[in-house]
């Protein structure tokens, strides 16, 4: 009997792995609304518990029972109470944990269109250093035909004195 019920309670568990952590929070606040009825319930039977107490201020004998039913009540209050507080905590850490989630998501897009951008600015870079080095060697070429002109121009100067040199040795 006792291996069934472990059995059964590992079965159990491994179902509630199986669950979805939105479904873990949903199926914690349907417990939270049970545990708030039953805690209700409980107030209201100890009230009714304490009252008879009182009232049997008279009946030793009846009020060591009832003293021990409140007693077991109490005690099953308690538990009552830190399941509460419990399933709060685990709400407040759903939520966080959804929370840290999208921020998370939000993040992983961020860095694809920073991914995204980084390639379409090294892209932008290369085609401007192509343009860069293109240019360059334009220049380096209008430099050289500029030498080229000015050495040519030179040598027409030097010419033109050549013959206007030899044009006045002659007369």
């Amino acid at each position: 009997m006792h291996k069934l019920c472990t059995s059964k309670k590992i079965e159990s568990i491994g179902k509630m792995t199986a669950l979805t952590q939105e479904e873990v929070a949903s199926h914690t606040r349907t417990v939270v609304q049970g545990l708030e009825a039953l805690r209700n319930e409980h107030n209201s039977i100890l009230s009714g518990i304490n009252s008879t107490l009182a009232a049997s201020a008279h009946h030793p004998p009846d009020s060591n029972v009832i003293s021990e039913k409140a007693g077991i009540l109490q005690k099953s209050l308690d538990q009552i109470e830190l399941g509460l507080s419990e399933a709060q905590i685990m709400l407040a850490l759903a939520s966080h944990l959804q929370t840290v989630e999208a921020e998370k998501q939000k993040l992983r897009a961020q860095v694809r269109r920073l991914c995204q951008e980084n390639a379409w600015l090294r892209d932008e870079l290369a085609s401007t250093q192509q343009k860069l080095q293109a240019s360059e060697q334009h220049v380096a070429q209008l430099e050289e035909d500029k030498k080229h002109l000015e050495f040519m121009s030179t040598i027409k100067k030097y010419d033109a004195d050549v013959q206007v040199s030899h044009v006045y040795h002659k007369m």
